[in-house]
């Protein structure tokens, strides 16, 4: 594809639809915010007393709006100098994984502080996001090896790269599913569910939670999985 028609379906493709997943993400953000606050949950954000209400927040921010920027920044900076490029992703993902390990501390320390102790990982949700976290570090571990230090040759580089991208956007994939599981199991525990009025706004909350999550992960993986949105070649850079 040629540079100009390449520059013209960003402008009419990518963008909109980029803007619009910020969008979604950002709602999902400051609903999720709003749910975990001291009007509608106990304790409100306040990491002595209430530290379980930052586990959602941190999720959130961290393994969902945080890591779907970081993979989809090599098509959005696309005149951006590669090498930089790189330096951003693995900045995002950086503070992505720092996001989700202040969430899973703080659920660690609910645990351990409860009285009497409670067992830890004793659901999906929860072994599903350990399993996610771990994936997480081993994908960014081999990257940096890999692309920014010691960075290994192009051989090597090109023949991770595949496996790499299909790794990634199934981290992703797994995040969306965990953060689902996990607000249903909180709405459920919480008997937000239940058909009373009272529960009525915070159930909705929950929902058009769940539906923004959703849509800004669906719009991200199509922005990834569509060629015509691929970064152009440092030849189609300089011209």
């Amino acid at each position: 594809m040629l540079p100009a028609t390449r520059r013209a379906s960003f402008l009419l493709s990518y963008n909109p639809l980029w803007v619009f997943a910020q969008l979604l993400g950002l709602l999902a953000l400051i609903l999720i915010g709003v749910l975990f606050d001291k009007k509608h949950t106990a304790g409100g954000y306040n990491w002595k007393t209430s530290p379980f209400n930052f586990h959602p927040l941190m999720m959130t921010i961290g393994l969902l709006f945080c890591y779907g920027n970081a993979i989809l920044s090599y098509r959005t900076l696309t005149r951006v100098p590669k090498f930089t490029v790189k330096l951003v992703h693995a900045c995002l993902l950086v503070l992505s994984l720092i996001f989700a390990l202040v969430g899973l501390t703080a659920i660690i320390r609910v645990k351990n502080e409860s009285k009497p102790p409670s067992s830890h990982f004793m659901s999906l949700h929860a072994w599903m996001g350990l399993i996610t976290i771990i994936l997480f570090v081993f994908q960014w571990i081999f990257g940096f090896c890999c692309f920014l230090f010691p960075t290994l040759s192009l051989e090597i580089r090109q023949l991770y790269m595949p496996s790499h991208r299909l790794w990634g956007k199934t981290i992703f994939s797994m995040a969306l599913i965990t953060i689902l599981m996990g607000i249903t199991e909180a709405g459920v525990f919480e008997a937000f569910f239940v058909g009373k009025d009272e529960n009525r706004s915070v159930r909705l909350m929950m929902i058009f939670f769940g539906l923004f999550t959703a849509g800004f992960v669906f719009i991200v993986s199509y922005l990834l999985e569509k060629n015509d949105f691929q970064r152009p070649s440092d030849a189609e850079n300089d011209s």
